[in-house]
């Protein structure tokens, strides 16, 4: 694993959320470069310009999180709650802390803003508003599959009051459409977000060390928008670190399998919780809908520069040596040793874990489906082998964290009523 790039990362897991509805595709990566334009042009002193990217990039999470249905984008609907919600589940990563104050506020109106003494600084609730304003342009722009012209956005912006926005971000959205500067930044979908503003202002670089413990408490995220996935992850990661120590992996590959394992479901973010929490089978269609998710996976994880292998582990989790897997149907030799742990890591705690439809499984009936899968080339014999042989302990270990999870998840759900 190599440093990676903390705007990187951010914007893949942004667009994650592109998949859950066309009304929403590039909205996020538009909010935060629009919302960086106005900072810049009010003045914002450029350390502060990363935490509003952030927050820009990240602003509806909690909106996805609660599986609001955003598909017309209704501005003036109640939103407040996702921001509150938004807020909870970003506010205890110091990477995030600020972010998550600009999200909380991002659905508050200026005159409000201007009372708030006791929330925090009051260059973050002006960011806040910076955020609310590129949010409310993207919206007028683009409402649900129709679009405005650029200059009716203009004019409705022109009418927007002071208790709405700050004068002073008016007067710059004002300036930078007159300049030819705001749309062609805003609407440029083809360059990577860093390198459209400044490469020595905003490429912040993160550890591996850093990024596990990141992507730990981005589980969260992942996991809390339904009580069915709400402890998967964390069940993963542990049954694949121990998989790695047993298989003769090395520490550092350890860590990295740590990482494959916390992102490996990152493309959920893209399912429907319906889907997540029906009781009885799915249909054909919500089937491939869910099978989706192994290809978001792919398309997020490996446009962040510096995971190498880790992508492929998390990925190939649904792929089998078969060849019977998805999303590529990749065979034996394609498969590396991460790719077959993850890949028995994610079955046996998929059986295991008590799911929307069934009780998860006894261990007579796990060593059956197990062996079945290997003996019929679907999982990698020795890796089954090993998970079998230490069944307990690998229960014990998965059932521990379960609960931790299940327990913080427990926690998130009632501070949010």
């Amino acid at each position: 694993m190599k440093d990676v790039s903390l705007i990187d990362l951010v914007c893949g897991i942004s667009s994650a959320l592109d998949y859950i509805s066309p009304a929403v595709t590039g909205h996020h990566r538009r909010v935060g470069l629009g919302a960086v334009a106005l900072a810049s042009q009010v003045g914002v002193p450029a350390s502060s310009l990363v935490d509003l990217l952030l927050a820009g990039l990240m602003h509806d999470i909690g909106a996805f999180s609660m599986d609001l249905a955003l598909d017309g984008l209704k501005f003036d609907s109640d939103l407040k709650e996702h921001a509150v919600v938004g807020y909870r589940l970003l506010k205890d990563h110091p990477f995030l802390e600020r972010a998550s104050r600009m999200v909380l506020y991002h659905h508050t109106c200026w005159s409000d803003l201007r009372v708030i003494r006791q929330e925090g600084d009051r260059e973050t609730l002006l960011l806040a508003n910076i955020i609310n304003l590129a949010d409310r342009v993207d919206i007028l722009r683009r409402v649900g599959t129709s679009s405005r012209e650029r200059c009716e956005v203009e004019q409705a912006v022109a009418g927007f009051t002071s208790d709405l926005y700050a004068p002073r971000l008016l007067e710059a959205f004002r300036e930078l459409a007159d300049g030819g500067l705001f749309w062609p930044l805003v609407e440029d979908m083809d360059r990577p977000v860093r390198e459209m503003l400044s490469r020595n202002l905003l490429d912040v670089r993160i550890t591996p060390d850093e990024l596990i413990d990141f992507s730990s408490f981005f589980t969260r995220i992942i996991d809390f928008r339904s009580r069915h996935t709400a402890t998967h992850t964390a069940g993963v990661a542990e049954s694949a670190v121990l998989l790695a120590k047993l298989a003769g992996m090395s520490e550092q590959e350890q860590k990295a399998m740590r990482l494959a394992g916390n992102l490996h479901d990152i493309g959920k973010l893209a399912v429907p919780t319906a889907l997540l929490d029906k009781p009885g089978a799915l249909d054909s269609d919500e089937y491939v809908k869910v099978q989706d998710h192994a290809t978001v996976c792919a398309e997020v994880l490996r446009s962040i520069s510096g995971l190498g292998e880790v992508a492929d582990w998390a990925c190939q989790h649904h792929e089998r040596l078969n060849g019977k897997g998805y999303p590529l149907g990749l065979t034996a030799d394609q498969l590396s040793l991460g790719s077959r742990i993850m890949q028995v890591a994610d079955v046996h705690t998929a059986i295991t874990e008590d799911r929307p439809y069934r009780k998860g499984m006894a261990r007579e009936k796990v060593v059956t489906v197990l062996r079945s899968m290997a003996d019929n080339g679907f999982l990698d014999p020795d890796i089954v082998n090993l998970i079998i042989e230490n069944h307990d302990r690998f229960d014990a270990v998965r059932t521990i964290v379960q609960s931790r999870a299940l327990s913080e998840f427990r926690r998130f759900a009632e501070a949010s009523r």
